[in-house]
């Protein structure tokens, strides 16, 4: 493969790349790292890349990349000096918008929220977000097995956003029944 060909095939697969590791890994600077790294890798094993199959291979080496990295140590316990002094001044951490829009949402409102929920989808909600469990101890906990755990943990968020989109709709229109922006 020529450096033109491979040029080529990193313009047309780098979201997909991307996006295989932002699936795995989902802090998105880890993620562009792992996309760099797997366009290194097939840049090194490009004469082993089956003809026609480009995407796929591309994809692969992608999900490997990510998995490796979250098998590591690094993964699992990165600290940065000065991580301790921010920790003692009360410092937030940097957090998704998920966890920032449930901080504003407030613990009351949201476990009501979580509550009301029907199930299969109230429990993973509460394990996660109320108790803090990771999604994989959580779905160990209600014998359920982790990829239908973690579905319906994204579709019962997926209710919550709507919810509070709702909610946040309403307290915007005014008392004549305008919208205030």
């Amino acid at each position: 493969m020529t450096k033109q060909e491979f040029t080529a095939l990193v313009q047309t697969y780098q979201g997909l790349v991307y996006t295989v590791c932002h699936q795995l890994v989902p802090d998105g600077d880890a993620a562009e790292d792992l996309a760099q790294e797997t366009f290194l890798a097939a840049w090194r094993a490009a004469d082993r890349c089956p003809p026609g199959f480009e995407k796929q291979w591309l994809a692969r080496i992608a999900a490997n990349k990510a998995k490796d990295y979250l098998r590591s140590g690094w993964a699992r316990k990165v600290t940065a000096p000065g991580d301790e002094v921010m920790a003692l001044a009360g410092a937030p951490p940097d957090q998704g918008p998920e966890a920032r829009a449930l901080a504003a949402l407030g613990e009351e409102e949201l476990r009501r929220m979580i509550l009301a929920l029907r199930e299969p989808y109230r429990t993973p909600c509460r394990l996660c977000l109320l108790e803090g469990h990771a999604p994989a101890e959580a779905a160990r906990l209600c014998r359920r097995p982790e990829k239908t755990f973690n579905a319906q943990l994204w579709r019962a968020r997926k209710m919550l956003r709507a919810q509070i989109e709702a909610e946040r709709e309403q307290e915007g229109r005014s008392t004549d029944g305008t919208v205030s922006r």
